[in-house]
């Protein structure tokens, strides 16, 4: 095989779905479009026979273990595939997640990169979590992995040179007067009238 020919992938006999026996090459280090009308076979010849059997030599490198985890992929009806790269596929579905979800969970990328990082980091761990920020073993311990750290600025919250009965609480449900606040007013346990500065609990 010619150094050119190692710049396509070729695929000799192809016959997934509802393909009959189509061969090609796809250029490699560019970017390749797969137009036609709805039944011409796109998806069979992209998802179903590239990215099916790129998946399939992926998977029987991961311990058995791990394989069972793994998706399970049809094998696609080709008589060869040359040059075939590693692939990651993107699905199509409607996005619905969490604070904890970004592009690489929706894509599952970012799955893949744990078990790499895993495998060929130095040193050596070989236990994907410790990549995961979504595992106690992987987290930030200041933002638990969300990205984000939310802290109180004291200040904005309490006006200290008033009382509580001055509205001394900048926050919605403690205004004066409110149910929220009457509990601690009424309590007999602060002087509602005595600017937070200078308060105390009475004894």
């Amino acid at each position: 095989m010619s150094s050119k020919d190692a710049d396509y992938i070729s695929l000799y006999d192809v016959s997934t779905h509802n393909l009959k026996h189509i061969s090609l090459q796809i250029p490699k280090h560019k970017i390749s479009v797969f137009t036609g009308v709805s039944g011409s076979g796109k998806s069979s010849l992209v998802f179903s026979t590239l990215a099916a059997e790129s998946q399939r030599q992926i998977n029987k490198t991961y311990s058995s273990y791990i394989q069972q985890l793994l998706p399970k992929f049809e094998n696609p009806k080709v008589t060869s595939i040359h040059n075939l790269p590693f692939s990651i596929v993107v699905n199509q579905k409607q996005i619905s997640g969490n604070i904890r979800s970004t592009v690489g969970t929706y894509s599952e990328i970012y799955t893949g990169l744990r078990l790499l990082f895993s495998r060929l980091a130095k040193p050596f761990i070989g236990y994907s979590m410790a990549y995961s920020f979504n595992n106690l073993d992987g987290m930030c311990p200041k933002c638990e992995g969300t990205r984000r750290v939310h802290q109180f600025i004291i200040n904005k919250l309490f006006d200290f040179e008033k009382s509580l009965n001055q509205g001394a609480i900048n926050f919605p449900t403690f205004q004066p007067g409110g149910w929220r606040l009457t509990r601690y007013t009424e309590s007999g346990y602060f002087n509602a009238d005595l600017p937070l500065k200078n308060g105390q609990s009475k004894s």
